[in-house]
């Protein structure tokens, strides 16, 4: 069963146009509770060298994962395949109207392991910015199935 403490992975690929690609990937201790048939996930992650902290709460249940961020950006994003959502994202440089339109999501989910795969298509103010693909990990803090790549 999975433990309250966590390491949390998320990785994230964004295909610009067919010669740009763009990678994130976050690191960090976290929190989990499963109730009520729904999966939490609560982490951190620090911007830059800056050291400002953004907290975000990842929710899924039933096919649909939310993705809610609060610090230096603030949004709800919602994943649900074949639906297109839209949600305000908030960052120091303005205001962003995020489009996001699902086209596989994938739940794998074993003893001391949830793993979220997600492909969509993200617009900004209504223009398609880039075709995405975000994998969130979670794993038992003291399971060893978390390794460097």
């Amino acid at each position: 069963m999975m433990t309250q403490e966590v390491l949390v992975s998320v990785r994230g690929m964004h295909t610009l146009d067919s010669a740009s690609e763009e990678e994130i990937e976050v690191i960090s201790a976290g929190k989990y509770y499963f109730r009520d048939g729904c999966h939490y996930v609560f982490y951190e992650e620090q911007v830059d060298d800056s050291g400002i902290i953004v907290k975000n709460r990842v929710t899924l249940k039933d096919g649909s994962l939310k993705v809610q961020k609060s610090g230096l950006t603030n949004t709800e994003m919602i994943f649900e395949k074949g639906k297109k959502h839209m949600s305000w994202y908030d960052t120091p440089l303005g205001h962003m109207l995020a489009g996001i339109a699902v086209s596989e999501m994938q739940v794998t989910q074993q003893e001391h392991l949830l793993d979220i795969l997600v492909k969509y298509r993200l617009e900004l103010n209504y223009e398609h910015i880039a075709d995405c693909r975000i994998r969130i990990q979670v794993m038992s803090k003291d399971s060893g199935l978390f390794r460097l790549r």
